[in-house]
């Protein structure tokens, strides 16, 4: 008996020797970590000063071109066509006769109008006469009032149908110059749709050719209605300071991909969306002196300083994403310690996010080395030359290799721990 508890209690001192050993062991291992950690030098990372600067967030919009005016040519007085009196495809003023339409019969009314005022005018003159006769005679009583009252009424319907009469010869003189047929409008007229010989009724649905102005031109852009709410604030915004702004339009066509010499303006935008394509419509005015700008054609357009605003902005690769979705970057503070701060982003511009909250002009960013980076750590900053926006594909690379160099010391540590 006495034996087996003499070996029960070396087994226990032997249990708790190797205990203290294993603490020993550890706590030797923690502490040559952390004197490592402190004789390390601190870690290289290249960074960014913020400083906000004007950005551009307009983006291309397509766009169709139209006509600045244009007019479909129908006759107002049907008849034959007797002649046309423009050369097809050409540029056409206004007031120019396009056809001419048979006049035979509206000579014929207009002819029958003309005599019918003239009789009118006869009658009137009879009326009047007898009125005047009258007068003399009904102060002798030599006639009664109602005498006298009946040629005053015929002298006004006299007066009536001189009024009518007169009005049918207008009538009959507007239909009789509806013959010739008018440009309305100057621009380029496109081919005929009849032919000499051909009946014409008025009113009818098929014009008989069409006019355009060109010069100017329309080029109707669209854009998403979400958008067009941000670029509609803008406009607003700079309008309010500057009522008479103007907004400059660039466009590049689609054909070429060259871009037009002309600069156009904003001229006006849709209050209404558009509920099959849920877009809106901006309108703008460009010249085009050479028709190089034709209707029917797609193009791509960029409304100049409209979307510009100032911002701060930081590269893509600063920013991080947690795992409830919310983005933070590693700040630089004045003692060279770092610290990761959560921001608010609102969108991309280029290959940068525009920084809604969170960040202000003067800090520093780190944008290369974030990987093995602690709260508190030192580190040495490296400041990048170009700004954020133009931070090149080198700079990539040599972020992916400092980013290995981080992995590879995190894979060490995680040995040496």
């Amino acid at each position: 008996m006495r034996y087996s508890i003499v070996i029960m209690c070396l087994s226990l001192l032997f249990v708790i020797s190797c205990t203290d050993n294993t603490q020993q062991t550890k706590s030797a291992s923690s502490d040559q970590q952390s004197q490592s950690e402190q004789e390390r030098p601190p870690k290289e990372v290249n960074v960014v000063t913020i400083k906000a600067q004007q950005i551009s967030m307009t983006s291309e919009l397509p766009g169709r071109v139209t006509a600045f005016k244009k007019a479909e040519i129908r006759p107002q007085v049907g008849g034959i066509i007797q002649s046309r009196t423009y050369e097809q495809g050409s540029r056409v003023k206004r007031g120019k006769q396009l056809y001419q339409i048979d006049p035979a019969l509206y000579e014929a009314d207009y002819q029958s109008a003309k005599a019918g005022l003239q009789n009118a005018e006869a009658e009137l003159k009879i009326s009047e006469a007898l009125q005047t006769r009258y007068e003399s005679l009904i102060e002798t009583n030599a006639i009664s009032e109602q005498e006298y009252e009946n040629a005053k009424a015929d002298v006004a319907q006299a007066q009536a149908k001189v009024a009518l009469a007169q009005a049918s010869l207008q009538i009959a003189k507007i239909n009789l110059n509806y013959t010739k047929v008018y440009a309305p409008i100057s621009g380029y007229i496109g081919p005929s749709t009849v032919t000499i010989g051909a009946l014409v009724t008025a009113q009818q649905t098929a014009a008989l050719a069409t006019i355009r102005q060109l010069d100017p031109i329309y080029v109707d852009l669209s854009q998403s209605a979400s958008d067009a709410l941000y670029l509609h604030e803008r406009l607003m915004t700079i309008r309010a300071t500057k009522p008479d702004a103007q907004f400059e339009v660039s466009i590049i066509l689609n054909d070429t991909g060259t871009s037009y010499p002309h600069k156009g303006i904003m001229y006006a935008a849709d209050v209404a969306v558009d509920e099959n394509t849920g877009t809106i419509r901006l309108r703008s005015v460009f010249p085009n002196p050479n028709a190089a700008l034709l209707p029917g054609m797609f193009v791509r357009a960029t409304i100049d300083d409209a979307g510009s605003q100032k911002a701060i902005v930081v590269p893509q690769k600063a920013v991080s994403f947690q795992n409830d979705g919310s983005k933070s970057v590693w700040i630089v503070n004045q003692d060279n310690s770092v610290q990761k701060r959560e921001v608010l982003t609102s969108t991309t511009y280029e290959n940068n996010w525009v920084i809604q909250s969170g960040l202000s002009n003067g800090d520093v960013v780190v944008v290369e080395g974030t990987m093995t980076l602690k709260p508190g750590a030192k580190v040495t900053p490296v400041s990048l030359k170009e700004k954020p926006s133009d931070i090149s594909n080198d700079n990539v690379s040599k972020a992916n290799s400092s980013q290995k160099d981080d992995s590879q010391a995190l894979t060490k540590n995680k040995e040496g721990a």
